[in-house]
């Protein structure tokens, strides 16, 4: 009886069977090929705000005018609540005032009215609360460039063995044809 693969039978055998029986390949290889990239430019650029306040980080006083209390999630998840805290500043670059906010965890203590702010000059909505760093983005991003570069350096072993296998059939295809 014939072996069975996934849904049909075969029927009869091609001189390029054999290849196709040599590595059967999972799914999971090319689910790979797009969630680690995917990952990684996530990672990537949460990371890359947190490099961003570190060197052009400025910090200043402002003022709140706002804390909310707000969740998303159920009853059964009530750790996914979390303080909104809206405030003011005077951006030292453009001498404007910035209104902009910061999503705080419920463990924060809440805010008087002046808080600490740090920023970067001229971009809007590149401002938190001072100390409200985010170092699980730093952590995400250096396990997700771990991670690629295992799956590059596992990549590049199996195409070389794919290679390997590939020259060794053809000589033995080339050995029958000669004999």
């Amino acid at each position: 009886m014939p072996p069975y693969y996934g849904g049909y039978h075969r029927l009869f055998r091609t001189p390029f069977s054999d290849r196709a029986d040599m590595n059967p390949q999972s799914p999971v290889g090319c689910l790979l090929l797009i969630i680690v990239p995917g990952l990684l430019i996530c990672s990537t650029y949460m990371a890359w705000w947190e490099l961003r306040f570190l060197i052009q980080g400025r910090t200043t006083t402002g003022s709140v005018d706002g804390v909310q209390k707000l969740g998303m999630g159920s009853r059964s998840l009530p750790n996914w609540r979390y303080l909104e805290v809206s405030y003011t500043f005077q951006d030292e670059q453009t001498r404007r005032l910035r209104s902009e906010h910061d999503d705080l965890p419920t463990s924060w203590p809440r805010p008087a009215n002046t808080v600490e702010i740090e920023y970067i000059a001229g971009a809007p909505g590149g401002s938190r609360l001072a100390g409200h760093h985010h170092v699980m983005a730093i952590i995400f991003f250096v396990v997700c460039l771990i991670g690629s570069l295992v799956y590059s350096v596992l990549l590049v072993l199996d195409a070389r063995r794919a290679v390997r296998e590939e020259e060794e059939f053809e000589s033995k295809r080339r050995r029958r044809r000669e004999e």
